[in-house]
């Protein structure tokens, strides 16, 4: 729908101006510059000029100016108080033609052929990316899964390989998921650049690696679990060997694998608050993952105490896999309990996610058998 009617907006912005002498290649390589740079600089009036000296040449025998105009008109959008028709009446202006309503009604402009739509994926990914408050990151993603995006050199094509380097280049390389989709997307705007290529099939080995490594802890760990096992029904509980071994030590979020006396077995993520100062009388708890935050959907509080206190819940099943795997894949996760009063935050630290990590591919594995 989009190109279709980025189509239309060109036709309609040029119909009134009749095919001429294509311009000199100096022309169009000035008109482009300054289309480019004022859409970079969401300059409206600068991109007005443009568009309307664009508009003026009328309908191009060259195919490839003709994309370039498309693309330059597909701009409008991006930038606020730009308008396709002030651009056409300052192209009026330029040229000297009078527009459809002061033409004599015999004369009706020929139908256009039907032609294939323009392709403008760059046009659409460039204004997305330059857009405030943009995610790069999803588009990035979006660019790294178009097999057949491959643009041709240009200043557009600079400046969206531009964008992407600048995201890409503070992701540490220890974010092997993140790295990889980057620089497939660069692999696939300048497909020239064979460094591109390299890192990402660099970080996909690295993402291999890393979960065959993963899936060889998952088989042993369950021989591992700590496990501790009720004498009346057979019912056991068991946790990570790196887990907290007392609740009364710290703040902690965790999985254990629980296992009913017949054998049936879920997991149950943990939550834990505790204090040496005094009772928070726990209510709630909401999480903050990569700055999205939701409740904690567990029931009841819990709460102990000796020297220390501590306060406690859980949840079972799918919700508690589901979140679960939003916390170990997170950059950052920020647990708040929520006192009667007061509240306390926790940031859950790497060895938690770890731990997480770790008994999610243990349950991959033992779910699979």
């Amino acid at each position: 729908m989009m190109r279709n009617f980025l189509l239309t907006l060109t036709t309609t912005a040029l119909i009134a101006f009749p095919a001429g002498a294509d311009p000199s290649q100096q022309e169009v390589d000035t008109a482009r510059s300054e289309c480019r740079d004022a859409f970079l600089a969401r300059d409206a009036e600068a991109y007005m000029d443009a568009a309307a000296s664009m508009i003026a040449w009328g309908s191009l025998q060259n195919a490839d100016w003709s994309r370039e105009v498309e693309l330059c008109l597909a701009f409008a959008e991006a930038i606020e108080g730009a308008s396709l028709d002030t651009a056409r009446e300052r192209a009026a202006g330029l040229s000297g033609v009078v527009g459809p309503t002061s033409a004599p009604s015999s004369e009706v402009p020929a139908p256009q052929a039907d032609g294939p739509a323009a392709d403008t994926r760059l046009a659409d990914y460039i204004s997305r990316i330059g857009a405030d408050g943009a995610d790069v990151e999803a588009i990035a993603r979006e660019i790294a899964a178009d097999t057949t995006f491959a643009p041709p050199p240009s200043p557009e094509r600079d400046a969206l390989e531009a964008a992407l380097n600048a995201y890409v280049r503070p992701i540490p390389a220890a974010q092997a998921e993140r790295n990889f989709v980057a620089y497939q997307a660069l692999a696939r705007v300048n497909g020239e650049n064979q460094t591109y290529t390299d890192k990402a099939a660099s970080y996909e080995q690295a993402i291999e690696a890393e979960r065959e490594q993963l899936q060889r802890t998952a088989r042993a760990l369950e021989g591992r679990l700590v496990r501790t096992t009720a004498e009346f029904d057979g019912s056991s509980w068991a946790r990570h060997p790196s887990s907290p071994r007392f609740q009364d030590i710290r703040n902690y979020v965790t999985l254990y694998l629980i296992e009913a006396g017949s054998g049936q077995k879920t997991l149950e993520l943990f939550f834990n608050y505790t204090s040496r100062s005094g009772w928070l009388f726990v209510e709630s708890a909401s999480i903050n993952i990569d700055g999205q935050t939701t409740r904690v959907p567990v029931g009841q509080w819990l709460r102990d105490n000796d020297t220390e206190i501590w306060e406690f819940a859980s949840l079972r099943g799918d919700t508690a896999v589901t979140l679960a795997r939003s916390i170990a894949e997170a950059d950052r996760a920020v647990i708040r309990f929520n006192g009667q009063q007061f509240y306390d935050d926790y940031v859950v630290s790497d060895g938690d996610k770890r731990v997480i990590r770790e008994m999610l591919a243990m349950w991959d594995v033992i779910s699979a058998e």
